[in-house]
């Protein structure tokens, strides 16, 4: 009877041997298949690098792209300076003469005239300039400003001349003051002296004033334009 309950014992121990070999004999199998799953192939394989993982937005936005992010870089023709363009001198300036003075209303008292000449400055007056050769070839006129003012700017270089060229009285913008006083009538003019100056602008050839302030008066004794 101990023979026989030893046997049993014996036979069941060696069952349970034989069946966890049975079991353990697939789960090799299994870790084989997938370990050679796992490995590289080829040396190609081992030599990539691990593919990167996609990264986590926690729920972020995604950033968004910038205009410089799709410009095209410059090409070489854009880069390159420029032809150079041979540089051409701008012309030289016209040459002219300036003819300035002023007209005033003899016999006028107040505030703000000049007491010593007994005049005031006459605006809206107009003299002319005329030059002359075998006949008249250049007539200008000018209008005076608030200071009594007047400035011509001649060009007609030419026909310019100091000893040929008058300066005349030719209308008052005043009935109550437009008689010439001097020169005493209109058919009479000033000649022209060359005044000084230091720095003249390009293109000057000089600055030009009649021999003496022109002058209108009332045409009867007590009228006043002012």
């Amino acid at each position: 009877m101990a023979f026989a309950s030893l046997s049993s014992q014996a036979f069941l121990a060696l069952a349970m041997t034989l069946v966890a070999a049975a079991l353990l004999v697939p789960a090799r199998h299994a870790m084989a298949a997938d370990d050679k799953a796992r490995a590289p192939t080829s040396a190609y394989d081992s030599a990539l690098p691990p593919s990167p993982s996609p990264p986590v937005n926690n729920g972020a936005s995604p950033p968004q792209s910038s205009p410089g992010d799709n410009a095209v870089p410059p090409s070489a023709y854009t880069n390159a300076m420029p032809p150079l363009l041979p540089l051409v001198p701008p012309p030289p300036p016209l040459p002219f003469v300036i003819v300035e003075g002023t007209i005033y209303c003899k016999s006028c008292k107040g505030k703000g005239y000049n007491t010593g000449i007994d005049a005031s400055p006459l605006q809206g007056a107009t003299a002319m300039m005329v030059c002359y050769g075998r006949k008249v070839v250049n007539a200008t006129g000018t209008v005076t400003d608030a200071n009594g003012y007047f400035l011509i700017m001649f060009y007609d270089m030419k026909n310019f001349n100091v000893r040929t060229c008058k300066m005349y009285l030719l209308s008052s913008p005043t009935p109550q003051c437009s008689k010439p006083y001097y020169p005493p009538n209109q058919w009479i003019g000033l000649s022209l002296v060359r005044e000084t100056r230091t720095i003249p602008p390009a293109g000057l050839q000089g600055v030009y004033t009649p021999t003496s302030v022109l002058f209108y008066a009332p045409a009867a004794k007590g009228q006043c334009p002012y």
